[in-house]
This record gives C-alpha cells, sequence and structure tokens, in this order.
C-alpha cells in the first residue's frame, strides 16, 4: 500500500509539472504582457529566467541600462522568450519582449 501511495504521489507531481511548463507561455498569458509591467509581474506569469544579461541600451546622447530575461529550452513547448526591461535593479519596467515558438 505505501508503494502504491508514493508511486501516486510521484505521478501527480510529474502531472503538475508538465502541466505548468505548458500553461505558462499560453497564448493567452502571453497576450496580457504589455509594456510598462513589472518585473515582478513577468516573474508572477512565467517563473525564473533561463539567463540575465544586462547592457546598455539606446544611442548617445539617450542611454540607459537595460536588462534582459531570456526562457527557453527543453523545458518549454515553445522556442525561446525574451524580455528587456528599463530601469534600477529593484524596479525593472518591461520596455520590450519577444516570443519565438518554433
Amino acid at each position: 500500500m505505501r508503494i502504491f501511495t508514493i508511486l501516486s504521489l510521484l505521478s501527480l507531481m510529474s502531472l503538475l509539472i508538465v502541466s505548468c511548463s505548458s500553461i505558462k507561455f499560453s497564448t493567452e498569458n502571453v497576450m496580457e504582457v504589455h509594456q510598462g509591467m513589472s518585473s515582478d509581474e513577468i516573474l508572477d506569469r512565467f517563473g525564473k529566467p533561463k539567463n540575465i544579461s544586462i547592457s546598455v541600451c539606446g544611442k548617445p546622447p539617450n542611454q540607459w541600462t537595460c536588462t534582459t530575461w531570456e526562457y527557453g529550452g527543453g523545458d518549454f513547448d515553445f522556442g525561446r522568450a525574451s524580455f528587456t526591461f528599463s530601469g534600477e535593479h529593484d524596479s525593472l519596467i518591461l520596455n520590450n519582449f519577444d516570443v519565438d515558438r518554433d
């Protein structure tokens, strides 16, 4: 009986993991993304990014520091996604995003 309980629990956990990864980047979820969203809203919607990079965006004299979060790889049912933010580390605001489907 104990083995059955453990196997049932493992099956349920696997199902939840698979369903979460495909739901995160559903068309409906992506269509709700817009410029001006906070980085916390993106984290709530899509989870932690796979990669983070910081660079300088714009042309002189209108340059600013931008932070890009990248998602993708084997865990998702699309090619990749990137979200580029402006602002300081504790107050990032979405400036641009791109979702490429396979």
